[in-house]
């Protein structure tokens, strides 16, 4: 074993069925992944050994994303496209790895570095432009956005960093929401759907990137 382990990043996608599974499944999945992929896995130290495994963020359960980030370690350097190919045979076809590559350890980790979120929010095909540009114009325009969340009331107005809404030549509407994602500050587009009198459960909410305050 080298005393120095290697860092890989893989950037994932979680869709179909797997949308509906939460964080720590997530996570479990990868990890008997890689217990199968039969790579040289780096466990931590101490008496309770676990998978060196780093999610950059919870996704909440019912959206997709093909932008999901994720490290963990190996003994030692491994070619990219064997990781990938070994990793991906062990994982179900709902959560696919997009790419991967080695990074330095002296990076920090992913949650640490995590700013905010890009979704694309497709709306019910009912909803007209004008109507639903001016309630979404009416709530970014409130001093505060107060939304209560387990309890606690969190103000999204300082969360929200940009929200373009657009149009396709059906009439479609989408909307593209920045939100903040760092562990003090996070947000979550269906709390402001709700806010706007839309009901997630009908719209398709997907996770397109995530933004770093180092990007690798």
């Amino acid at each position: 074993m080298s005393d120095q382990p290697f860092r890989v990043r893989a950037r994932y996608a979680k869709f179909g069925n797997l949308r509906f599974i939460g964080h720590l499944d997530t996570q479990r999945l990868f990890e008997r992944a890689l217990r199968r992929s039969r790579l040289p896995i780096r466990y931590t130290q101490g008496f309770s050994k676990h998978i060196r495994l780093n999610l950059a963020s919870a996704l909440p359960l019912g959206f997709i994303s093909f932008a999901e980030m994720l490290d963990f370690w190996l003994n030692e350097p491994v070619d990219s496209l064997e990781i990938l190919t070994r990793l991906q045979e062990a994982l179900p076809a709902e959560l696919r790895i997009l790419e991967l590559f080695p990074v330095s350890n002296a990076l920090p980790s992913l949650q640490a570095s995590l700013l905010s979120s890009d979704y694309k929010i497709t709306l019910p095909e009912e909803l007209m432009l004008e109507s639903f540009q001016q309630k979404l114009e009416e709530l970014i325009s409130q001093p505060e956005i107060p939304i209560t969340r387990r309890n606690k009331v969190v103000d999204y107005k300082p969360l929200i960093h940009e929200h373009p809404l657009l149009s396709d030549d059906s009439g479609m509407l989408t909307l593209e929401i920045r939100l903040s994602s760092t562990p003090q500050r996070n947000a979550r587009p269906d709390d402001l759907l709700v806010r706007l009198g839309v009901d997630p459960a009908d719209c398709v909410i997907e996770r397109i990137r995530l933004n770093f305050s180092i990007e690798e």
